[in-house]
């Protein structure tokens, strides 16, 4: 467990970004809707240099099956927050859960994946936001998408509306390089210390790999462990 403060979980993000284009010409990282990733993100933005922006793919880890420009999407915010603090990756894959067919659509994203990472399918690295439920992307409790083997899935019947969604899967996940987990807040620091027991299916973040994981705690968070 790490304190968190924005620009410590960016510049931990721009390390391991920068060392993958270095080595490899390409770089990948899939983050999360929600609020708490924005002052990440504009702070990763003001670190990026030319050098790693230019071989940047930036994916998300979920998305809500609404329209393009709805307040209920991921997309818009996150990238706004990241443009607050410089210009965008070269390369942007928002998902297309915009369309009527989410299976075609979460067959294409999956593309998109194989294609950004170089065929491998292997993320460098996922900034990772959790719910007080312990839910990461859209993969719920003990919900039946826990077991999928897609890379990418259409969900329609999430627990947390709007039931019709798109997720990274949590074989995906765990091909990921690195992880880096947020928990902001007092319940999410009860998250934290369930998820750091062991794995457990009703708590869905306790299922990456411990060994890969970074959490970054807030003073609310940290204090549950106080």
């Amino acid at each position: 467990m790490l304190p968190y403060q924005p620009v410590t979980v960016a510049e931990a993000l721009y390390t391991i970004l920068d060392q993958a284009a270095a080595a490899r010409g390409r770089a990948t990282l899939a983050i999360p809707g929600g609020r708490s990733p924005a002052p990440v993100l504009t702070a990763l933005a003001g670190l990026c240099t030319d050098f790693v922006r230019e071989r940047l793919h930036l994916l998300w880890l979920d998305e809500r099956a609404v329209p393009l420009g709805h307040g209920d999407r991921n997309d818009a915010p996150t990238l706004a927050a990241w443009q607050a603090g410089g210009a965008l990756p070269a390369f942007v894959h928002p998902m297309p859960a915009e369309r009527a067919d989410l299976e075609a659509a979460a067959t294409d994203y999956a593309e998109q994946l194989r294609e950004a990472t170089g065929g491998s399918g292997a993320l460098d690295v996922c900034l990772i936001g959790i719910g007080e439920d312990g839910h990461l992307a859209s993969l719920f409790p003990n919900h039946a998408g826990l077991t999928e083997l897609a890379e990418v899935f259409a969900i329609h019947d999430s627990p947390k509306p709007p039931a019709k969604r798109l997720t990274l899967s949590l074989p995906v996940l765990h091909r990921a390089a690195h992880h880096l987990v947020l928990a902001l807040g007092g319940a999410k620091g009860q998250v934290a210390r369930r998820a750091m027991r062991g794995p457990d299916p009703a708590l869905p973040v306790s299922l990456l790999p411990g060994e890969r994981t970074v959490w970054y705690l807030d003073d609310a968070a940290a204090a549950v462990f106080a």
